[in-house]
C-alpha cells in the first residue's frame, strides 16, 4: 500500500469514522458576530471543505466561557444557547457533506487582544507577550501584562462539566 492508498482509506478514531486521512487544520477568523455567534458566512467557509472531500474538519479556536477566554473580537463563542444554536448550523451542514467537525475549545491566555467580557488577561505567570498586538483581533500596542492564575487547570475542569450536559460530544466532536 502506498502513501497515497493510506491517506484516503477510512479511519476509526473511538467511536466515529472518517471517510479518509484528509483534514483541515484550524485557522483563525474573525467572521463570528460581535456577540460569537457562528454565521452563514462560516456555514459556507466550513461546508466548502466538506464538499472538497475533507473527512475532518477542526473549527478555529472557540471561546468556552464568558470571561477570559475570548481572546479576539468577532471570534466565535460556545457559552450561551444562542451560539450553540448557531453552531448546529455549521454542524449540520458539514456533515450533510459527508464529513466530521471538531471544536477547538481555546483560551487566549496573556496573548488576548478583545475580549467583550473583562479588559484584562489572565496567564499562568506574570509576564506580558513580546510583540505588539494586532488591530484586526481588537487589540492596539503592547500586549498588556496578565494578572497571574495558577488555577487555570482545575477552572478548565469546572467549565469542561458545566459544559457536558448541554453538549455530550463535546469533547470528542460536534455531532
Amino acid at each position: 500500500m502506498t502513501n497515497e492508498d493510506l491517506l484516503f482509506k477510512t479511519l476509526t478514531l473511538g467511536n466515529m469514522k472518517l471517510d479518509n486521512r484528509v483534514g483541515v487544520a484550524p485557522m483563525t477568523r474573525t467572521s463570528a458576530t460581535s456577540e460569537g455567534l457562528a454565521t452563514d458566512q462560516m456555514v459556507s467557509y466550513y461546508t466548502s471543505f466538506a464538499n472538497g472531500g475533507f473527512g475532518l474538519i477542526i473549527t478555529e479556536g472557540i471561546y468556552p466561557d464568558d470571561k477570559y477566554s475570548q481572546g479576539y473580537l468577532n471570534q466565535p463563542g460556545i457559552v450561551y444557547k444562542e451560539q450553540i444554536q448557531a453552531w448546529r448550523k455549521v454542524v449540520d451542514s458539514v456533515h450533510q457533506a459527508g464529513s466530521k467537525i471538531f471544536a477547538q475549545l481555546m483560551h487566549a491566555g496573556a496573548l488576548s487582544q478583545g475580549n467583550r467580557f473583562v479588559n484584562e488577561a489572565i496567564a499562568p505567570s506574570a509576564v506580558p507577550p513580546k510583540g505588539e498586538q494586532m488591530e484586526i483581533y481588537g487589540g492596539k500596542g503592547l500586549f498588556r501584562l496578565p494578572k497571574k492564575r495558577l488555577k487555570m487547570k482545575s477552572q478548565r475542569s469546572l467549565m469542561v462539566l458545566r459544559m457536558r450536559p448541554k453538549m455530550p460530544n463535546l469533547l470528542v466532536s460536534m455531532e
